[in-house]
């Protein structure tokens, strides 16, 4: 270990290396939900934070030389465990790397490095009145991090996933070879998209050190409504008919509660009221004539309207720093974030609260993030009767359903480790080898992020 450390000190400034226990112990992150049990994350051999590309190029050939393993850290806010490692590693913490390169208004272009921020590039871009269309669910995402998870947020209803967003990447290999993808993100007749190999593959395939990211410009005014619903059933009618109607909300945010039922748990024909947190944007006329056919499309179906302060409330709380929010994480032991065609959403629900009701486990929330396909069910903390096997199998018989039904078992958070075997059977054997064969080629020695993603 100590000459692996020595080696990290000569590539990089020795105050770049840590190897103190105690701050070695900060860099754990668990799995939000169940795990699949076989391993418990490791402590890194130790942390090194790299300054340029150039250093992160030499740390991964020396590692890939000596066959150790990297994991990539970027905000250590995943929560599938795509930050964690059962093997000793080297953790690259990619927080320093966090410079706003250049932004070109002309283009509608910014280059950032990996380790930046979305928050930081939108105070910077304000300034010429554009903005990132990435809007995470939690503060402190990075881009590297976002990138590598294919990350959805509050805005994807317009703006799409994170990786819709990005118009090239710089990538280091296992092997310390600098990739660099096209910054014309349209040319693709002539020929393969590179980036696109590191889109949503958290690493796997090679480390994410800079990105061109898409800027938007601001809109001319952006609305926020609340909207309550009879029942679950009539918000998401509500929602497919606002797309079907070709109406583009900027974001959608709906959500069936526990805890507005009469007796605290959700069941499969529940007249629980359901919340729909809408916003629009762009020019003021077009807002307008799309209010005019939102209202009316939602009242036919007994929508009642909780007021511009409940609206203009949630969207001021979604901002503030994650410890201020109304709602934490930790209150969730799991969250299921499914995709399925619209049609078969409604089915997907019931049989899904059916398995768990089975279980004897209690759903928290059933919800719709940005697109009608895009279904999320929430079980509460708390309940210690249920075991983590009973949990996981409940969990992967909802995703085996969801991709029966031409769906994907995740939307938003990654796959990691917690969801590498459902993800196994989304790809099928002949993706899972294609994706197997990906990687014996980039990465022969299987050095980076090991255990992520594709089973073993």
């Amino acid at each position: 270990m100590q000459e692996i450390i020595s080696e990290l000190n000569q590539i990089v400034s020795r105050e770049r290396v840590i190897d103190d226990r105690a701050i070695l112990t900060t860099y754990l992150r668990p799995a939000s939900g169940y795990t699949p049990g076989e391993s418990e994350p490791v402590l890194p051999i130790a942390v090194v934070r790299p300054p340029t590309t150039d250093h992160v190029s030499q740390i991964l050939k020396f590692a890939n030389d000596n066959g150790v393993p990297i994991v990539s850290f970027g905000g250590g806010t995943s929560l599938s465990g795509g930050l964690t490692s059962s093997k000793p590693s080297i953790l690259l913490d990619m927080s320093q790397m966090n410079n706003i390169v250049s932004v070109s208004l002309e283009n509608s272009i910014a280059t950032v490095q990996a380790g930046a921020t979305i928050e930081t590039l939108n105070s910077v871009a304000q300034t010429g009145k554009v903005f990132v269309g990435h809007d995470p669910e939690i503060a402190g995402t990075t881009f590297g991090g976002a990138i590598a998870t294919n990350g959805r947020g509050y805005l994807s209803a317009k703006y799409g996933s994170m990786g819709d967003q990005i118009q090239g990447l710089e990538v280091v290999l296992a092997s310390g070879e600098i990739v660099t993808g096209s910054s014309i993100k349209d040319s693709y007749s002539s020929g393969l998209n590179v980036s696109n190999i590191f889109v949503g593959t958290e690493g796997i395939y090679g480390v994410i050190t800079q990105a061109q990211i898409s800027l938007f410009p601001e809109a001319e005014e952006r609305r926020h409504y609340a909207l309550e619903f009879p029942s679950f059933q009539h918000g998401f009618l509500g929602i497919q008919r606002l797309f079907a109607e070709g109406i583009n909300p900027a974001m959608v945010n709906f959500v069936e509660s526990a805890q507005d039922s009469e007796d605290n748990k959700i069941v499969v024909d529940s007249m629980s009221k359901a919340v729909l947190h809408l916003s629009l944007e762009g020019p003021s006329l077009a807002v307008d004539e799309e209010e005019a056919k939102v209202w009316d499309l939602v009242s036919q179906l007994g929508a009642r309207d909780l007021g511009p302060t409940e609206a203009q409330q949630f969207w001021v709380n979604r901002h503030r720093p994650n410890e201020e929010r109304s709602v934490s994480q930790a209150d969730t032991a799991l969250k299921i974030n499914t995709a399925v065609p619209p049609s078969r959403v409604l089915e997907l629900r019931q049989q899904a609260i059916n398995i768990f009701d089975i279980a004897g486990i209690h759903v928290e929330d059933c919800s719709i993030l940005g697109r009608p396909e895009m279904f999320s069910l929430g079980i509460p903390s708390g309940q210690t009767e249920i075991s983590e096997e009973n949990l996981r199998e409940a969990a992967e018989a909802v995703m085996t359903i969801a991709v029966d039904m031409g769906g994907a078992v995740e939307h938003s958070y990654g796959i990691g480790v917690r969801l590498n075997r459902p993800y196994a059977n989304q790809l099928g054997e002949g993706g899972l080898q294609l994706a197997k064969s990906l990687k014996e080629a980039l990465d022969p020695n299987g050095i980076l992020n090991p255990g992520k993603i594709l089973l073993d």
